[in-house]
């Protein structure tokens, strides 16, 4: 998916005015080829208040544009981090005697709550808050999810009546309560005025906000859309950081990790990147390339017929090359899927293949298949043709979408193959010369596949420029440990 960032930089500069090396705007960008996102966004947004006017609506563009690739790639490593930390706790669990974690049913209840399982996560919740040795705030946060767990199963008045007995004033206590206000859409509750009030009373204590307060007070901000606070807080925050740690016996640590920190920072870059988008459209220069996005962002942030609008309009009147309107071509098919016109949809993109489709055309098709989970045989088979031919200037984006497809399939064995045959030869885990969306597809494969360290090595590598993800490499290093009954050949950096 490197033929992503590409695109995106090269609609960029076709829509921009020229700027000299030391602009914040070429700097930006350059962070930006190299897909370190969280930089270019923290440092355009820096700037953002004092553009000139002129300039505003390309560095909106700009932003737009970054925050859609960070909110992409966090809900995959959201997707991925559910996953393995899944099957850590698990494991944990089942550990009996002196060496039994009490924790560990807290945070599989907030693992079943991501996962869509009310039903287990309140019976992990249950079973937390009956542990006599448990402290009083962390009960409280149990208290909290089980009121979650029951809101998400239709018990809503049970859920709302477990919230109202809940007197702490804990600042973690506070914002937890304030995000499952938020999350049941209970605006009347005024969570971030919460969020606010969890923050000031740890600012008044001289301290940091823990990781559980950030990922509260960050899912809240964007699902009311305060976005330049939220940006303020996370360009501060150390994401890295660990939720609890639990000592059991003599050399013997667990630390637990908040899951939902990755989904909060993908929604939250995903309704910055609307935000900015839709500003950018409203200027004549960049609308063309604003719109694109948007029906980007709007498909997968957003809602799909917002998307199928801007798209429609992008199509209609947008003067942008042939090639970037056969790739929103590809997506307004995914959404008539999305919204039910199926086999319309299928056959639209069965008969691109047919075609003599460029390698990138063909990539995005199998790429769209992979993301709807819908079968595309005659794609395959051509993508898989023109991969053993060789043939062609750019073969590693079909030989990247063929192993994402393999990876939905669950044929790990054929993903690997593709995706390692995709990826920069002589940097094959830097996000600098690979897309980490890739490298993400490649861990997962590595890890169902048992490859534990060369998984651990891409996170290593992506872990420099997104923090966050240590909660992979500390679950996977994890799981790794037990099933060699032993600590493992691989650390976590």
């Amino acid at each position: 998916m490197k033929r992503v960032a590409l695109f995106c930089v090269m609609i960029f500069f076709l829509t921009s005015p020229s700027y000299s090396a030391d602009d914040p705007m070429q700097r930006g960008m350059e962070l930006y080829k190299k897909h370190h996102y969280e930089e270019a966004a923290r440092m355009l947004h820096s700037y953002l208040s004092s553009v000139q006017p002129g300039k505003k609506s390309a560095m909106c563009l700009s932003l737009g544009m970054i925050c859609f690739k960070n909110a992409e790639l966090y809900r995959q490593l959201y997707q991925a981090s559910l996953s393995v930390n899944l099957d850590y706790l698990k494991r944990l669990s089942a550990v009996k005697g002196k060496a039994r974690s009490r924790f560990v049913k807290l945070y599989m209840g907030e693992a079943f709550l991501e996962a869509g399982n009310p039903r287990k996560a309140a019976s992990c919740f249950r079973e937390f808050i009956a542990d006599k040795q448990i402290s009083t705030k962390h009960k409280a946060i149990a208290r909290v999810g089980l009121g979650l767990a029951h809101y998400r199963e239709g018990k809503k008045q049970q859920a709302l009546d477990l919230w109202s007995g809940i007197k702490m004033s804990a600042p973690e206590v506070l914002s937890e309560l304030a995000a499952a206000y938020s999350t049941a859409g209970l605006t009347n509750r005024n969570p971030s005025v919460m969020c606010e009030k969890a923050l000031a009373s740890v600012k008044k204590a001289g301290q940091e906000p823990s990781i559980r307060i950030l990922k509260n007070v960050i899912g809240v901000y964007a699902r009311t859309g305060l976005i330049k606070k939220g940006l303020d807080l996370v360009r501060h925050a150390d994401m890295k950081g660990f939720s609890y740690e639990e000592v059991l016996v003599k050399n013997k640590t667990i630390r637990f990790y908040d899951f939902a920190l990755l989904n909060n920072l993908s929604m939250f870059y995903g309704k910055a990147s609307l935000g900015y988008l839709k500003e950018a459209a409203a200027d004549p220069k960049v609308k063309d390339a604003a719109h694109y996005y948007l029906g980007e962002a709007h498909a997968l942030f957003g809602n799909i017929d917002q998307s199928i609008k801007v798209t429609d309009s992008f199509l209609s009147s947008s003067r942008m090359p042939r090639q970037y309107k056969d790739k929103a071509t590809v997506r307004q098919a995914a959404n008539r899927y999305q919204k039910g016109h199926k086999t319309e949809a299928i056959n639209f993109l069965n008969n691109l293949s047919r075609q003599k489709a460029a390698p990138d055309l063909l990539a995005e098709v199998l790429f769209t298949c992979s993301r709807l989970h819908c079968e595309c045989p005659e794609t395959v088979a051509k993508a898989m043709a023109l991969a053993e031919s060789g043939e062609g200037k750019n073969l590693s984006s079909v030989n990247c979408a063929l192993g994402t497809y393999y990876l939905w399939q669950k044929d790990y064995g054929k993903a690997v193959f593709y995706m390692e045959a995709g990826r920069d030869k002589s940097n094959k885990n830097r996000i600098e010369q690979n897309d980490p969306l890739t490298l993400t597809n490649l861990a997962e494969a590595y890890y169902r596949t048992k490859k534990f360290s060369e998984a651990l090595e891409i996170y290593f590598e992506m872990s420099k420029h997104f923090p966050a993800l240590r909660q992979i490499q500390v679950a996977m290093q994890g799981v790794y440990s037990m099933e060699q009954k032993s600590a493992g050949d691989v650390k976590v950096f």
